[in-house]
């Protein structure tokens, strides 16, 4: 059987948090900026953060190097693939087809020689990839793959506190997480679908290509307000707060017009550490809310989600 998939042309209002306001200190501040993130990660999962301190320069450098790498010939992008389809690192196209509107990827991530102490296993953590004849390329991606490592972690303090948990409790599950920084020109379609880790944090120009299904099953675009950035519930932290917090069914859709041909994206992946143990969190769960999940590692959880064994190639 078949359904249709319904569509609205208005775009849907997600709750905006202005986190400089948990810095600020007073409990005052603290409880209603705890009381919005739990409003947003219940209702619908996703949130608008403002005061997330990022600065311009590294949002500047970020665009630059987005233009600059796809702006190299196919040849040179080619070259900078991973040498296997299931490390998640460098260049990927999904097809050869000449023509600007082909979306085209570039991605970076934690690396096991990010932590020589840990010999943590280079399946999860590979190499990244770098071009030789972008001096500037690397210096820019990773500035912004700092930022917004930093400002998940400053997510996290404020959810654990929300959640009723000492305000570091995720920081002993994330040290040596799996992040992994995505961007795209234009940004792949997707189908509909949740994201496996802990949380999602997108930036992108301004478009409605994130769609996120409402109650009513209707599609509806999200356009972050200037200077804000999106952030997503992932399945990872869904499961910890026994589906109190929702990951949402969203997906990724073509730019309108000739817009499609310019947008930017650039999505980072919170997902922990591979070997975390997850299990649903004491404060979520109660008479009314039985334990819904049994643990699992976020290594086994993440094979089962992408069809990986643990060793990493797809099977």
């Amino acid at each position: 059987m078949t359904h249709s998939v319904k569509t609205t042309g208005r775009p849907l209002h997600v709750p905006v948090v202005n986190i400089s306001r948990w810095e600020m200190g007073s409990a005052r501040h603290r409880a209603s900026v705890a009381a919005s993130v739990d409003a947003a990660a219940t209702d619908i999962g996703f949130l608008q953060i403002t005061g997330h301190k990022i600065p311009e320069p590294i949002a500047g450098g970020l665009v630059r190097a987005i233009d600059t790498f796809f702006a190299q010939s196919d040849e040179a992008k080619r070259a900078l693939s991973a040498p296997a389809a299931w490390i998640d690192r460098g260049y990927r196209s999904p097809s050869s087809a000449p023509g600007p509107r082909v979306p085209e990827s570039f991605t970076v991530g934690t690396q096991a020689s990010d932590h020589r102490d840990l010999a943590l296993p280079s399946a999860h953590y590979p190499e990244n990839i770098w071009p030789s004849g972008l001096p500037r390329f690397r210096h820019q991606l990773m500035a912004w793959f700092e930022a917004v490592r930093q400002l998940a972690r400053r997510l996290t303090r404020i959810f654990a506190v929300t959640l009723d948990l000492p305000e570091g409790f995720f920081h002993t599950y994330t040290g040596h997480s799996l992040d992994v920084l995505r961007v795209d020109r234009p940004p792949a379609p997707t189908a509909a679908r949740t994201d496996a880790g802990i949380l999602t944090v997108r930036w992108a120009d301004p478009a409605p290509c994130v769609q996120l299904r409402d109650t009513d099953g209707r599609w509806r675009g999200i356009v972050p307000e200037p200077g804000a950035i999106l952030v997503n519930v992932g399945d990872l932290l869904a499961r910890w707060t026994n589906d109190r917090w929702v990951s949402p069914v969203h997906r990724i859709v073509p730019s309108p017009g000739g817009a499609q041909e310019r947008h930017r994206s650039a999505t980072f992946f919170h997902d922990g550490d591979f070997d975390a143990l997850v299990t649903p969190l004491p404060t979520c769960v109660d008479k009314e809310r039985p334990v819904k999940y049994a643990p699992v590692t976020v290594a086994a959880h993440l094979a089962e989600r992408r069809g990986w064994d643990l060793t990493g190639p797809a099977v």
